[in-house]
């Protein structure tokens, strides 16, 4: 794959790793980063909260390190472009946030939740409003002493029917964004059935003529999988999501195939532990052991997915309460 350009940012190898909640950790990002990911986003996050809430509530979500991670990305949701200036006002007044690299809008989440807000994905369904927050965003980011690109991540339609959403992704080229991700499904399917790279290369398709970047994003799990999706959509970059979860080797492996150099074997038993425990580790800097565990306990069996004894002893770590105890339970693996 070519480098391409964000904005003013060059990204030489463009596979990252796709924002999701409750797996893109800041301590999972920079492990992926290690491992070749180019540059991984935060969760979402909603930018009324930070609006009316202040920083504290989120920051947790969407916090940074530029040293560790290299080119850093906050990921906002919401509904209205107000919303989003006073996110990213506030993002920018925050010492620890305000070196972000680039801001990414949401517009794929397609959790009732977050649709039911006018959020997410449904935005596909009133193209002048996302229009309106990415040309707020791209105002707010103006006069900054350094160049903040503004990205989106969408989906290939709201409707179970769409076959990719041309129109809307002209819409967003439109309005001046800088990079737009497409993930290829429709909001009917959530995250279950195929992603369609058809429909993903019918929205690439709208916006080569702008001339930026275009990332796609859906049921890339390897380098067959990966070169499919370049061959078949025309993207200048890829986002990898559910197949990195407890497996940020995927980086290196699929970056090593697509050179066509030597891949790295899939890590044993020993040295996935290793990693699960020092993901946890790392989340134990910024959050109270129970929290961090309780909250990882989703993560933990992705790590030691298909290892001998791995199904009973995900039934205990579920259950754990400490690094200890998280501990004498990998030991019988």
């Amino acid at each position: 794959m070519k480098s391409v350009k964000i904005g003013d940012i060059n990204i030489k190898k463009p596979i990252s790793l796709s924002p999701m909640a409750g797996i893109s950790s800041l301590p999972f990002r920079i492990i992926c980063n290690g491992m070749g990911a180019a540059y991984s986003p935060t969760e979402l996050v909603s930018a009324r909260s930070i609006r009316y809430n202040g920083i504290e509530k989120s920051l947790r979500y969407m916090r940074i390190s530029p040293e560790e991670e290299g080119i850093t990305a906050i990921q906002l949701f919401g509904s209205e472009p107000d919303d989003f200036t006073a996110a990213i006002d506030t993002i920018m007044d925050t010492p620890v946030l305000k070196e972000v690299s680039i801001i990414d809008i949401n517009m794929g989440c397609p959790v009732p939740k977050v649709v039911k807000t006018g959020s997410g994905s449904a935005l596909m369904e009133d193209p002048q409003k996302a229009a309106a927050i990415v040309r707020e965003c791209k105002k707010a980011v103006q006069g900054l002493p350094r160049n903040v690109p503004v990205t989106v991540k969408t989906r290939t339609g709201f409707n179970a029917d769409d076959k990719g959403r041309p129109d809307f992704a002209k819409t967003l080229a439109d309005a001046g964004c800088d990079m737009i991700c497409v993930h290829g499904r429709t909001r009917p399917q959530m995250y279950h059935g195929e992603s369609s790279n058809e429909a993903i290369a019918v929205m690439r398709e709208a916006v080569r003529e702008y001339g930026i970047p275009f990332y796609a994003n859906g049921d890339i799990t390897d380098t067959a999988s990966a070169k499919k999706m370049i061959e078949q959509t025309g993207c200048d970059g890829i986002m990898i999501g559910r197949a990195a979860r407890g497996n940020p080797w995927i980086f290196e492996q699929i970056l090593a195939g697509l050179a066509g150099t030597e891949m790295p074997g899939y890590p044993g038993a020993v040295e996935r532990k290793k990693m699960l425990i020092r993901e946890l580790e790392g989340r134990l800097k910024y959050l109270p052991e129970d929290v961090a565990v309780r909250e990882f306990r989703s993560v933990m069996p992705f790590y030691i997915k298909g290892l001998p004894g791995a199904a009973a002893v995900k039934v205990r770590l579920c259950s754990a309460t400490g690094i200890d105890e998280v501990k004498e339970i990998l030991d019988l693996v």
